[in-house]
């Protein structure tokens, strides 16, 4: 509804005219004002759409009016009516932004053309900046996609300098946020994580359960700064979502070119999430450094003495090897948590396999035991403890190799593609729990189960694309995706293009 504003020094010509507008049902909101100053109160308050003004009144004639509303906002619709007596003056009044001119007294007939002929170009003016803005939009969002598929380019290692422009922001610090559930295909839970933002930023979603921030900022963010701003993102989305979020910042860059290194840093940070409590924030320059060759041939060494007492059925002489296993392991300051927690599973599943009994529910206990333990002294005493347990039994129990579940694993995501797959679904399925089980499909396939599922969902979406001509919001169910518009999105960050423009190019 528009806003029209009559101004009259009678107030019995401003209640006509009223009375006229709500006679004949005139989709208006009225207000009115007594002369031209206190129209251009208003005017400077609020927005008005319309105003209807006589010529002479006293403090602010209406010509005076019709020229300064013309500065203040030209697109407002002026109407004049007057006298004959009053016709030049009224002429004067065209040159400004005025539409139309009446004389008194008012016929009914022409003061109806004179509204609808404002009304319609208000609603022309309407259309015009509905229209410029969704160019802008359409505009915008084009940018958006080209910069998305930029940035994924060169977390993919495809990226090319080729025709970059400088950017004016010469810094840019990467957050990788990663969820245990499906969030990031929820807008709302998205929008809760960037609410505490305050600085310019790309946001890429790379799958339902992991995104990345890119903060550009033209002087370096300090490590405490980037600190509590992931401590801010995690309280703002857990006071609505019961996720457990684990966010990985790395470290700062000023070309897109060194995003990969820094990505494939992260992605490494990011295994430690399993073995913390909480929702952790952790750097990338403060992750453990990889150990030598040298260093693995010893402690690989040491656990076979152990594996050796183990088949004999010794327990003094295990003790004594893991004893100088944890030495050896405290001693190398440079070994990795997970690498230690590795080690100590590995001798659990084979005191295990040695054992009269093996109860998977025993193993997936102590396995979640030895990853979320927080100390080295603690992780001993419960790998003594699991091996006095155990190496009396003599029976040797089978177990699967880890190369064929992985392969098993992999069958059933290339079956159950399109059901709700996660981590701890599979885990369940597998009788693993989801901290070992990640560990083990990136140790043998080097990619995140995760990735994985996202990977065989994106090249079913190809299969489908090509050689169906299913609808494309069916292919997104049919993967498994809950929205449409998601799977849109992390298509268009796997192969470039939108689904759409896929089937056209391959058509």
């Amino acid at each position: 509804m528009y806003r029209i504003l009559i101004v009259d020094d009678e107030r019995i010509e401003r209640e006509g005219i009223r009375h006229l507008i709500r006679k004949h049902n005139l989709e208006l909101d009225i207000m009115t004002a007594e002369n031209g100053e206190a129209a251009l109160e208003v005017v400077r308050q609020q927005p008005v759409d319309i105003i209807i003004t006589d010529i002479k009144m006293p403090f602010m004639d209406g010509l005076e009016l019709s020229e300064k509303v013309s500065s203040l906002n030209p697109d407002i619709e002026m109407i004049i009516y007057s006298a004959y007596s009053d016709f030049e003056f009224a002429r004067r009044a065209m040159r400004t932004n005025v539409t139309n001119y009446l004389l008194k007294p008012i016929q009914i007939p022409e003061f109806l053309a004179a509204i609808q002929t404002v009304i319609a170009k208000c609603q022309a003016k309407e259309e015009a900046r509905s229209q410029a803005s969704e160019l802008l939009e359409g505009y915008n969002r084009g940018l958006v996609y080209e910069r998305e598929k930029q940035l994924m380019d060169a977390l993919n290692g495809t990226y090319s300098a080729e025709g970059e422009e400088v950017s004016s922001h010469s810094f840019i610090h990467l957050m990788l946020v990663d969820c245990g559930g499906r969030y990031f295909d929820n807008a709302e839970f998205v929008a809760l994580l960037r609410e505490p933002i305050r600085y310019t930023y790309d946001y890429l979603s790379l799958n339902e359960h992991q995104s990345v921030f890119f903060l550009n900022s033209r002087e370096p963010i300090s490590k405490q700064e980037q600190l509590e701003l992931a401590e801010a993102m995690i309280a703002q989305a857990s006071t609505v979502y019961p996720a457990r979020i684990g966010i990985v910042i790395g470290r700062t860059v000023n070309h897109l070119g060194q995003l990969l290194d820094v990505f494939n840093e992260m992605e490494q940070t990011l295994e430690l999430k399993f073995f913390m409590d909480g929702n952790p924030i952790m750097f990338t320059e403060d992750a453990p450094s990889e150990q030598s060759s040298a260093d693995e041939s010893e402690i690989e060494s040491i656990r076979k003495q152990v594996y050796d007492y183990i088949d004999r059925a010794d327990v003094q002489g295990a003790q004594y090897s893991i004893e100088m296993l944890f030495s050896t392991l405290r001693s190398r300051g440079k070994l990795s948590v997970i690498y230690t927690k590795f080690i100590c599973s590995e001798v659990m599943k084979h005191a295990y396999a040695k054992a009269d009994k093996q109860r998977v529910e025993d193993i997936a206990v102590y396995l979640d035991q030895i990853f979320n333990i927080n100390s080295l002294t603690e992780l001993k005493s419960l790998v003594s403890a699991i091996i006095e347990r155990l190496i009396p039994a003599q029976e040797e129990a089978k177990e699967e190799s880890a190369s064929k579940l992985i392969t098993s694993i992999k069958r059933l995501i290339d079956k159950d593609y399109s059901q709700d797959l996660s981590l701890e679904s599979i885990a369940e399925h597998v009788h693993l729990t989801p901290s070992y089980l990640s560990f083990l499909f990136k140790k043998e396939t080097g990619k995140s189960l995760v990735r994985y599922i996202t990977q065989v969902r994106m090249e079913k979406a190809v299969e489908l694309l090509t050689n169906t001509n299913m609808k494309i919001i069916d292919i997104s169910e049919t993967l498994g995706f809950s929205n449409s518009s998601y799977f849109i999105q992390i298509f268009r960050n796997f192969h470039g293009v939108s689904p759409a423009k896929y089937r056209e190019s391959t058509s």
